[in-house]
């Protein structure tokens, strides 16, 4: 397939033009500054020679790391007013973002979207992220990574598009600090956040926050609310040997807003234009914006603690073991009515129940060697480990009997009976992995890895009467084998080249928690090559990165026949991404990237709907998207800061068949922060600030309803240091 550039949209070109000429850029606060500056800045300086310990386990730094490597931090986070992981990931470049209830934090990038993108929480994998992740709260991270591109080499299997890596704020000897932060805007958000740390001996420190976030929500009574505490004790009693001990609670309610009903254009007065285009005529009326359908009691709430214990020690300079031991329980639950569909005879809303419940015990540990040494008189760093994890997870679910409502003025009405239908999953997961960074020369480096695993698996389904459910229930034993290769040169100390080639692996259709005996194939498989450059640019002041990428996986289920499927289909993804940062005075800083995508499925049959979409592009997938962001600090000699941004998303689709078009969109976000004195700062932010109504997203199991995205929101927060 040859990828053809269409005409690049006026924001989107906008966006390149300004990383091309300024790479972007952010600042941080220097060690050392003078005790005026504003220490919470939304513009950093993205450091190549930084370790990512995302993109792999031997201490290379993305300039050294063979892939595409992005990042957002703690001070980005609390001035752009990103308060869930969701919100700070979506403004990275060419990730697109899916805000459901029912899938949250499901992310969209590189032509792939839901289980073909990882979910990581301090480097560690709990399960597939449709069903595991939580939004989150932004307060208690430290950053988060986003590795482009299959890592199944480094994570195991579902790692496709790439891989989300969520890490919390740790214990540290650098000194006494704290947090505080309070925030309220419209829609009755509330955001608070407390939290520090301390060093209690020349051997001993710890850190402590929490959180809590709430909402009205946009949508009629859908607000979300949720507590996060996150805490870690790290004992060091010598420079060679670390203890870390550090626990993770979450309490929180998601948003029950589901989506908001398609109508035919003869049943709507006052259709909302440019958001989305239907082969059937289909509009969204504006006078259902901001209606809740979903019933008084509904729900889905969850909670979860995750206790881990973190042991790095080195006998030697040469060799360094760690091993990190974790257990993670979660409950979840579900109790919503969740399609919404429009009854042309009726003029009502027909509407379904659904409930599922989640219970999941996960016990795992992780180890590693890795060794610094010669080889053949080259200088070469080596790690092997393994990964072992035992998952228990229960899904209890049913589906009772809905109702219909009026279009306008839906009674809310309560869900009903449950009548459970139960599906234990187990497995017991083990993995071994290598890799190795081996320089040729001074100047060329070879990275290489590879992860071999077994994967046994027990998918139970138990009728309504709890009778064993033989037909759709299996074992399996999954042998999944991964490996990477490439190359990293310096062309000059300032810039590096790079090229990799990369293979992935995960379940054929449905994520592994859903495999049902229908779906009993082997896992998918998929490659990736990927070529680029990362520069260090105006003698440190700026950076660019430039990638260009093929991928291709195949194997994906399909439908072959009337009630059969099989795993012969096929997609392809090819794209370039160009981002870069600038500091173009000492007190101004640019930001900016911009993405293409040409994703196609290859022979494929929507085993959901029986959709032909060979050569279809797969949903929520934009062609184009780009981001621009600027901020001025000392405007006036005064210490104040201002900036903003503007995020642009192309053309998806909204199904499989490529007949829900969902029309591009540009939101933008500005902000001024006044440092009240050197330890508190006062900011004011407007997020969509032009009150863009826009699709955010289409879940393919709505297909009446499209979810809209948040609406204009100003908000006032205070943060003080101390």
């Amino acid at each position: 397939m040859t990828m053809t550039l269409r005409r690049l949209p006026s924001t989107a070109l906008l966006a390149l033009a300004a990383t091309a000429a300024t790479p972007a850029f952010a600042q941080q606060a220097a060690p050392g500054s003078a005790s005026d500056e504003i220490t919470v800045t939304g513009w950093r300086l993205r450091q190549l020679d930084t370790i990512a310990p995302t993109g792999s386990r031997l201490d290379l730094s993305i300039r050294e790391t063979p892939a595409t490597l992005d990042r957002i931090g703690a001070d980005e986070m609390l001035t752009r007013g990103f308060r869930t992981v969701e919100e700070a990931t979506d403004s990275l470049p060419g990730i697109i973002s899916g805000g459901s209830p029912g899938d949250p934090s499901l992310f969209s990038m590189r032509g792939f979207t839901g289980e073909q993108i990882t979910i990581l929480h301090n480097g560690l994998y709990l399960g597939p992220a449709n069903m595991i992740n939580r939004p989150g709260n932004s307060f208690n991270l430290a950053g988060i990574d986003v590795l482009k591109g299959p890592g199944s080499v480094l994570y195991g299997q579902g790692a496709v598009g790439g891989a989300v890596n969520i890490m919390n704020k740790r214990p540290d000897f650098e000194g006494d600090s704290g947090q505080a932060l309070a925030s309220y805007g419209d829609f009755d958000t509330v955001s608070l956040g407390l939290g520090g740390n301390r060093v209690l001996s020349d051997t001993l420190a710890a850190r402590v926050d929490a959180s809590y976030h709430r909402s009205s929500g946009y949508v009629d009574d859908t607000g979300p609310h949720s507590f996060n505490a996150t805490g870690g004790l790290l004992y060091r009693p010598s420079t060679t040997l670390s203890v870390e001990l550090s626990l993770d609670y979450l309490r929180d309610r998601l948003s029950t807003y589901y989506g908001t009903p398609l109508l035919p254009a003869g049943a709507a007065t006052d259709p909302i234009a440019g958001i989305l285009t239907s082969a059937t005529g289909a509009v969204v009326d504006r006078r259902t914006r901001f209606v809740n359908y979903n019933v008084a009691d509904s729900r889905a709430n969850s909670w979860q603690v995750w206790p881990r214990l973190a042991v790095t020690w080195s006998p030697s300079d040469a060799v360094t073991l760690t091993n990190t031991a974790y257990y993670f329980r979660a409950d979840r639950q579900w109790i919503n009515a969740e399609n919404f569909i429009y009854n042309a005879g009726t003029g009502r809303i027909n509407r379904d129940r659904f409930f599922v419940f989640h219970r999941q015990d996960l016990v795992g540990d992780q180890g590693s060697a890795t060794f610094r040494h010669h080889l053949a008189g080259l200088s070469n760093k080596l790690v092997i480990g393994f990964d072992y994890s035992h998952l228990d997870f229960v899904r209890s679910r049913g589906f009772p009997d809905g109702d219909s409502v009026d279009l306008l003025r839906p009674v809310r009405g309560s869900f009903g009976p449950l009548d459970r239908r139960v599906s234990p999953t187990r497995w017991d997961q083990i993995a071994l992995f290598a890799e190795d960074a081996l320089d040729l020369t001074a100047r060329l480096k070879l990275v290489t890895g590879l992860r071999a695993e077994r994967l046994y698996l027990t998918r139970e389904n138990f009728n309504l009467d709890g009778s064993f459910a033989a037909g759709s229930s299996f074992r399996r034993v999954y042998k999944p084998f991964n490996w990477r290769a490439g190359l990293v040169y310096d062309l000059t100390p300032a810039v590096t080249a790079y090229a990799s080639y990369s293979t992935g692996q995960d379940p054929v259709g449905s994520n592994i928690f859903l495999v049902n005996a229908g779906q009993n194939f082997a896992l998918s498989s998929s490659r990736q090559v990927e070529a680029g450059v990362k520069a260090s640019l105006l003698g440190g002041r700026a950076s660019l990165t430039l990638a260009a990428y093929d991928i291709e996986r195949r194997n994906i289920l399909t439908q072959v026949a009337i009630d059969t499927v099989s795993n012969i289909g096929r997609q392809r993804s090819r794209g370039i991404e160009l981002s870069g940062e600038a500091r173009l005075t000492p007190h101004w800083a640019v930001t900016a990237s911009g993405t293409y995508v040409d994703a196609r499925y290859g022979d494929f049959v929507d085993p959901n709907y029986g959709v032909a979409a060979s050569g279809n592009r797969p949903p929520n997938v934009p062609d184009w998207t780009a981001n621009v962001w600027t901020s001025v600090q000392k405007i006036a000699g005064l210490p104040l800061e201002a900036g903003g941004g503007v995020k642009f998303v192309g053309e998806r689709f909204g199904n499989t068949a490529n007949t829900l078009v969902l029309r591009p969109y540009a939101t933008g976000i500005v902000y001024a922060t006044w440092a009240l004195t050197p330890r508190l700062s006062l900011t004011g932010r407007v997020n969509n600030v032009w009150n863009k109504t826009f699709v955010q997203w289409a879940d393919i199991y709505y297909p009446a309803q499209v979810m809209l995205g948040e609406p204009r929101r100003a908000e006032v927060s205070l943060l003080a240091r101390f």
